[in-house]
């Protein structure tokens, strides 16, 4: 794991959890239990913290960062998708974050949002419990669905597994 201590602070990350050695945690930094932290991820926590929690993953070439006196929270079986960037966010539990999609300053997702990839998620916006959002700018689309909510359960289970397996059995090739 590439994990970097920053003015004093170092990254936390249980041991039932992942992070690929190519990702890099700098700074304060917190990881849940059973998170898996993919490839290419970057999450600098050296303005502020970031708080992982438990059965969440941070999937390939995310980015996440905090400026100074803010904080980032993603809660409890969130997915981020490929290609995200978030910055200053509070992304509550079962959200799910889609490909590619920007998640700017401030921006505060309730429980069980889901963000269309590719969307544009503007600053200072507060995106409703339950809620689907698109676009670029963001806007409200429709309520989630329960097929949206069992497929994102479904990915939860799916990556909790995938970390139990890279824990078990990655090895690198030399």
């Amino acid at each position: 794991m590439a994990l970097y201590e920053f003015d004093g602070k170092r990254p936390q990350v249980p041991s039932n959890s992942f992070v690929h050695p190519n990702a890099v945690l700098i700074g304060d930094v917190k990881i849940g239990h059973e998170c898996l932290i993919a490839p290419g991820v970057s999450i600098r926590a050296d303005f502020g913290p970031v708080v992982i929690g438990n059965r969440s993953n941070v999937q390939d070439t995310v980015v996440i960062h905090v400026f100074p006196d803010s904080i980032v929270t993603i809660g409890e079986d969130v997915t981020i998708a490929h290609g995200v960037m978030l910055h200053d966010a509070q992304i509550k539990s079962r959200c799910v974050i889609g490909m590619g999609a920007m998640v700017l300053f401030n921006v505060v997702c309730e429980e069980d949002v889901f963000v269309a990839a590719g969307s544009v998620i503007p600053k200072d916006m507060h995106i409703p419990a339950g809620k689907n959002i698109s676009g670029n700018p963001a806007v409200v689309t429709h309520d989630v669905t329960d097929k949206q909510k069992l497929t994102a359960k479904a990915g939860i289970n799916y990556y909790r597994d995938l970390c139990k397996k890279y824990l078990a059995t990655m090895k690198e090739i030399k």
